[in-house]
């Protein structure tokens, strides 16, 4: 067994990246020893990373590949010689592709006859001549989202290399990059504390380098080091650290030697909306705030260096120097902004381009207030009047200088200017909402009228986007749709829901963008609307356990309700655990087949189930299926005007015995014409009845 020490030296990796990096690293080099036949049973890999190194070890790695043995066979024995016994072009073809002569060749037999057939024996090769190989495919396929030349070169990699180590069992690996660097056993420590180089020979030497060197390896441990450091220094001023998972990951990212600092500010910057504090500190300086045990900030925050001087004092006094120049900039804005009102900020909006095709800001906020006008009916917890009032206001913080210099305060500091203009807390609080969710762990609007003010902004994305060809393509989607989407869902579906007739929305928005505007068709776009709905739909109800049938099955009916979908759907899933419903599927699957064997339309089918002449039906069990489904009919149509799909499947199981005779009992397909068209008439009217439902047909049948 061999050991293979990997470590690829970098300039420095963006903190985003790092932990994908060290996860696709590890991916890649396991699925290439596996594909090389290098790794065996007891083989582990450990990979690491900081800012500025990749590093693999290997440990139980095989030192060569096994051998291997090909049978080959070749043509029958009876046409590879001839009637001399010479040997055809067909034997000596065969016996020069596996490089011997026709006389070593040997025979098999088998239950066809003899065959001339060759063992070729192949020594596996050794791992110092497959891992240069494996390394130089995984540098240059590197899964980077973005990657760079740098000098000369034709490397590409997220930043320059500067470095390579490969060591096998103690010994520098031959290996150079398509740019000529060659590896050695020479690494680096802190770039500014402890550079080097080091000479390592094996892992336990690099560890031991890395110690000396200043470098924590393991991302668990610099975590878990900010982390205990952030919480000890916020509680030592009396407070508790804000620290998000994202927030603390960066700082992993971008430290080496992480070293938390507390800072403080001056406590009249507190004045500025708290939003406004935190974001400078957690999204521009990457710091983590310090709040009281009520949740209001505190003057102090902390930051997490990558280096460890004598006097610290130097370092914070930067950090605080820095932080203050932000918080100077957001108190000028925050003051600036207010010296206007929100409202009269709107014609501004002008001058702001939404998107170079769909025109400016301030024609989607007139359109976003048209939506909310039809949108707002069905939501009758909103008040009208600030909903509008709200649609129509939701963008005027975005010519604020404070949103231009802390974009992500979108809407946050628009709630805060309505307010300070006198508007009431209604529609400033929709104003704050309506971006909202923005992905999928992101709260909801906190009122009805942000409900309203948040559906119809993404409504106008979406058909916008959709009817000038930005629909996302594979992993790309510049215009978050498939977040706008999948946002929408959530809110229709939070607490009692929201019954919204999702096409006619849809055609209102369209129609809402000036004529020429869009490039596709009204009913085209509306409807590859409503099918990006569902697909989102599909994958938001699969998150929750509801498999893809039962939404198949309610899809077929082409509702456009989300909230009453998600009700059958929920009804679909608990009928799916009754004993019937093995059999009722199978009928209905049945039912179906035979309905679209009589080669008639969807659309006949449908008119169909009002033509049974009872007076045609002749056997009990068709006068009992006809008397029972009229009856069921009747109730399921009750239960769905109320939205009880639990009690309309209830009684649509009842009809199990009754379908299971029918089929045992009646030929449908009579000879008698007349007869035939009634009993096809029966099955679809039971399909209609069950389809007012679902198309159970659409269900997959369990075990």
């Amino acid at each position: 067994m061999s050991s293979f020490f990997w470590e690829i030296g970098v300039e420095e990796i963006p903190a985003g990246k790092l932990a994908g990096a060290i996860d696709a690293l590890d991916n890649n080099i396991k699925k290439a020893i596996e594909e090389n036949s290098l790794a065996q049973q007891g083989t582990t890999v450990d990979c690491q990373g900081t800012p500025r190194r990749l590093m693999v070890a290997i440990s139980g790695l095989a030192d060569k590949q096994p051998d291997t043995e090909e049978e080959r066979r070749g043509p029958p024995v009876a046409r590879a010689f001839d009637g001399d016994g010479k040997p055809t072009k067909a034997a000596e073809g065969f016996a020069k592709g596996c490089g011997v002569t026709v006389a070593e060749l040997g025979r098999l037999q088998t239950a066809k006859g003899d065959y001339l057939a060759y063992n070729i024996k192949q020594d596996g090769k050794s791992a110092a001549k497959i891992l240069p190989q494996i390394m130089t495919d995984i540098i240059t396929n590197f899964p980077w989202q973005k990657s760079q030349r740098w000098g000369s070169g034709d490397m590409r990699f997220v930043r320059p290399v500067n470095w390579i180590v490969a060591l096998l069992d103690g010994e520098i690996l031959p290996f150079t990059t398509i740019d000529g660097m060659a590896a050695s056993n020479q690494t680096q420590g802190h770039r500014f504390m402890a550079r080097g180089p080091y000479t390592v020979n094996d892992v336990d030497s690099y560890k031991e380098a890395m110690s000396q060197g200043k470098v924590v390896l393991s991302s668990k441990k610099r975590k878990k080091i900010i982390r205990s450091g952030v919480e000890k220094l916020a509680e030592e001023v009396g407070g508790v650290a804000v620290i998000s998972e994202s927030l603390l990951m960066e700082n992993v990212g971008l430290t080496e030697w992480p070293h938390p600092l507390l800072g403080t500010y001056d406590p009249s910057y507190l004045k500025i909306p708290s939003e406004v504090l935190i974001t400078s500190m957690q999204y521009h300086q990457k710091y983590f705030p310090v709040q009281n045990s009520d949740g209001e900030l505190l003057p102090n925050f902390v930051a997490v260096s990558n280096i460890d001087t004598a006097d610290n004092k130097v370092l914070v006094t930067g950090y605080e120097r820095v932080l203050r120049a932000r918080l100077e900039d957001a108190a000028f804005y925050w003051k600036s902004d207010q010296s206007v009102s929100l409202e009269s900020r709107l014609e501004g909006l002008k001058t702001v381009v939404f998107q170079a095709k769909l025109g400016t800001v301030y024609e989607k906020s007139m359109r976003i207030e048209a939506i909310a006008q039809e949108v707002v009916k069905h939501v009758p917890q909103a008040t009208k009047e600030d909903t509008l009032h709200a649609a129509r206001l939701c963008k005027c913080d975005l010519t604020t200088g404070m949103v231009g210099e802390f974009p992500e305060l979108q809407g946050i500091m628009g709630s805060y200017y309505a307010l300070a203009s006198n508007t009431n807390k209604d529609v400033a609080g929709a104003i704050r909402d309506h971006y909202r969710p923005q992905g999928a762990a992101d709260d909801l609007p906190a009122t009805p009228s942000g409900m309203v003010v948040s559906i119809a902004d993404k409504i106008d994305t979406l058909v916008g986007c959709f009817a000038v060809g930005l629909a996302p393509s594979g992993a790309k989607d510049p215009f978050a749709l498939r977040r706008a989407a999948l946002g929408v869902i959530r809110i229709l579906l939070a607490g009692d829901g929201v019954r919204l007739p999702l096409k006619s929305i849809l055609e209102l928005a369209y129609d809402s963008y000036t004529d020429g505007v869009l490039e596709t068709g009204k009913d085209e776009v509306t409807q590859i609307i409503v099918d990006f709905f569902y697909g989102r739909l599909k994958n938001y109800l699969k998150a929750d356990g509801f498999d893809y049938d039962l939404i198949d099955a309610v899809q077929a009916l082409e509702l456009d309700d989300i909230f009453d979908v998600v009700k059958r759907v929920q009804a679909l899933a608990k009928f799916k655990k009754q004993s019937s419903y093995a059999a009722l599927v199978a009928a209905n699957k049945r039912i179906a087949n035979i309905l679209a064997k009589s080669q008639k339309s969807p659309e006949q089918i449908k008119k169909m189930q009002s033509t049974v002449d009872k007076n045609l039906l002749t056997v009990d069990a068709e006068i009992e299926m006809y008397e029972k489904v009229v009856a069921c009919s009747d109730v399921v149509t009750n239960c769905v005007a109320t939205q009880v799909y639990d009690e309309a499947l209830t009684a649509l199981a009842q009809l199990r015995e009754t379908i299971d005779q029918f089929f045992d009992q009646v030929m449908v397909m009579d000879e008698n014409v007349t007869v035939r068209e009634n009993r096809l008439a029966l099955l679809a009217l039971v399909r209609g009845t069950f389809g007012k439902v679902a198309d159970v047909s659409r269900l997959v049948l369990t075990e």
